[in-house]
């Protein structure tokens, strides 16, 4: 009968989704290129509705325009400013597994409307393939499935790269759109290309979605 409890705890606590946390940062940053990729990140998230406030874009852009007397301590402060925007965290590993975590990211959604959310990715593998985006929860066209309810995409487009730069942190957009309202879960999961996913479903990301109707 314990065992069987125990059983219940671990699989419900395995299924439940994940709590929002601070991403870890990433130490020694080449200054010169992150600097390059987030002044792409900010101008490309400038033509997207995102709910990134424009304190934290100028706070960024402050520290961009400034010759720091110390790169990685600038790099550090970009990741705290971006970070807390972040919807979800990945690491590749050096042998190109993928892991993800739950950022600080509020999940909210309004049906029907496309939201604009950031993920950091920690690149120890230097992997220079697309970033995938898959989920359960995945709406299929010209399929109708109840369980079924979420738009999700990585953003590709120009200003963005189609393929990650292999550089050691930089972040990328994802593109939802809810189809339901109410208090929706989704499982995203992630990959750099076949085998990419690290052992144990770590690459996966159960999220407790709030979709508004308006």
């Amino acid at each position: 009968m314990f065992r069987m409890l125990l059983a219940v705890v671990v699989v419900s606590f395995w299924v439940s989704p994940l709590r929002a946390q601070a991403l870890p940062q990433v130490a020694e940053v080449e200054w010169t290129l992150f600097k390059q990729d987030t002044r792409s990140l900010l101008t490309g998230i400038d033509k997207l509705v995102t709910d990134i406030p424009g304190d934290t874009v100028r706070s960024v852009n402050k520290i961009l325009d400034a010759k720091p007397d110390n790169p990685n301590v600038a790099a550090r402060n970009i990741q705290r400013l971006l970070d807390t925007h972040c919807l979800v965290g990945i690491h590749i590993n050096p042998e190109s597994r993928v892991k993800a975590m739950r950022g600080e990211r509020r999940a909210v959604l309004v049906r029907d409307q496309p939201v604009y959310m950031i993920v950091k990715i920690h690149n120890e593998g230097g992997v220079t393939h697309p970033l995938s985006v898959a989920s359960e929860q995945a709406v299929i066209k010209d399929r109708k499935d109840p369980n079924r309810w979420l738009e999700v995409t990585v953003v590709n487009e120009k200003p963005f790269l189609n393929k990650l730069t292999g550089r050691r942190v930089e972040y990328r957009v994802l593109k939802l759109v809810a189809r339901q309202t109410g208090k929706r879960e989704a499982t995203l999961s992630f990959d750099v290309g076949q085998g990419t996913q690290d052992l144990g479903f770590r690459a996966e990301v159960p999220i407790l979605f709030t979709v508004r109707a308006k």
